[in-house]
This record gives structure tokens, sequence and C-alpha cells, in this order.
């Protein structure tokens, strides 16, 4: 039997792959990959780093949207408690539309008016037994977006 390549040491004397023809292949085939190859493997590592991309700006924007959501029942329901904490007999429980109050929210909290969140309420007289209902209301981004919380006044008689 012939043999073609050499004793398996390379040029510097050291054990190697076999010179010449590799084993079991045609001679002048070189081992790696192809320019094709690689490109289709870089036009799917690009698809996945888009796919990542997208989840991304998905989940700032799901995060900005429930923080901006949280404020708004946090606002309505600071509004709530004044309300229901109020006498039975004061203005801003007299049935009717009220407000809105508009609500700054800053680095350090939440300021008066001109500001990002909107807040209202609606007072509902009832009877069978005397009380109120009320709905406060809150709205951002132009009333693009709101929450609502609703609870009931009784009025107490001593």
């Amino acid at each position: 039997m012939k043999h073609t390549g050499t004793s398996g040491k390379n040029r510097n004397g050291q054990q190697g792959l076999p010179g010449g023809s590799m084993a079991g292949l045609p001679a002048g085939f070189v081992a790696g990959f192809t320019l094709i190859e690689i490109m289709i493997a870089v036009v799917i590592l690009m698809f996945g780093l888009l796919v990542v991309g997208s989840m991304q700006i998905s989940a700032i924007r799901g995060n900005y949207m429930s923080g901006n959501t949280s404020m708004a029942i946090s606002l309505a329901g600071e509004k709530m408690e004044e309300l229901i904490n109020k006498d039975y007999s004061k203005a801003d429980l007299t049935a009717g539309n009220h407000g809105p109050e508009a609500i700054l929210k800053t680095g350090t909290g939440v300021e008066g008016t001109g500001g990002l969140y909107s807040r209202s309420w609606t007072v509902t007289n009832e009877t069978s037994p005397t009380r109120k209902s009320v709905v406060v209301t809150v709205s951002w981004e132009k009333n693009r977006h709101q929450v609502s919380i609703a609870s009931i006044k009784n009025q107490v008689v001593w």
C-alpha cells in the first residue's frame, strides 16, 4: 500500500495533522466555513438580536405604563381617603361632577396644577339608607389612559 502523506509530523518535527491530503479527504480540500455559511449564521444572529431588541422596547414601554398606572391609583386613593374623611355635608361631597384637578408628578412627589395627571370625582346621592357614592377618576396623557376607584360614604347619625 502506498502512503502519500508524511509521517504525521509537521514542518517543525512536531506531531500534528497528516501532511499532504488529509485523512480520507480529497487532495486540495481545506477544512473551514464558507462565506455563505458565515453569512447565513450572521443573518440568523441578526434576527435573534432584533427579536431581543423589540422585546426590550416592549418591556420598557410596559414599565413606563405600569409606573404611571401605579401613580394614578395612588392619586385616586389619596383623593378618595380625603373625601371619605370629610364631613358628609362638605362642598366636595355635593352631588355632581367635581374637578378636574391638574396634578404634576415631579422627582420629589406630586404637585398641584398644570401637570401630567388630572383628577376628578363624581358624587351621587343615594337613599335607603342615606349615603353617597363617590367615584374618583385619574387620567393622564391627555385622557388617553385613566383609572377609577369607587366607594360609598355613609351618613352617620348620632
